[in-house]
């Protein structure tokens, strides 16, 4: 989706099939063959960035969750779990506050976790390896990414487009602040 609006994703989960939605869009259901209870499992690194083949994403990404991790607050703060690949920068964080329902439309003035922003890919894993499948009943796991594609801090249409100057990078740890999203090459 490359429409500079923001969206919701939802990954869902049961077993070793998987359902994937786009706000009110109609649902995409994958049932893979082979090892079905062996599939997302377990992961040993989530990679935010980098693609093998196709059009990368480009854009900013928040709220990404995954098995109730913050997986872009474990970026920001250099998780050992989490992998950085290709041109992806921090450009704010703001409390994580809202619910699902509420989190597209008041997107449009605040953002609800860490924003990355890309010019490569969303999020993947990889299996950790060696690991024996789980005997225990695997509940549904449902995790919301919102995704945007906006280059402004503000989404309205209506308005002039953003200065450069309008981006505000947040101080990590007494470091530089990263670059604002008029500084990401593209």
């Amino acid at each position: 989706i490359n429409d500079g609006k923001y969206h919701v994703v939802r990954f869902t989960r049961s077993g070793g099939n998987a359902t994937l939605q786009v706000d009110s869009w109609p649902v995409i259901e994958r049932y893979p063959a082979g090892r079905q209870l062996t599939i997302f499992n377990s992961q040993a690194t989530i990679i935010i960035g980098g693609k093998e083949q196709g059009q990368p994403f480009q854009g900013q990404l928040s709220g990404l969750y995954y098995n109730g991790l913050k997986v872009l607050n474990m970026a920001a703060e250099n998780d050992a779990n989490i992998a950085i690949v290709g041109n992806v920068r921090l450009v704010g964080e703001v409390p994580s506050s809202m619910t699902t329902e509420s989190t597209a439309t008041a997107m449009q003035s605040e953002m609800s976790t860490s924003i990355m922003e890309t010019t490569t890919t969303l999020a993947t894993s990889t299996a950790r390896r060696g690991k024996p499948p789980t005997k225990e009943p695997i509940s549904q796991t449902t995790d919301d990414i919102l995704v945007a594609s906006a280059e402004c801090p503000s989404d309205d249409e209506d308005i002039d487009p953003c200065e450069p100057s309008s981006a505000n990078p947040t101080r990590v740890g007494g470091r530089e602040p990263y670059p604002g999203s008029a500084e990401v090459i593209r």
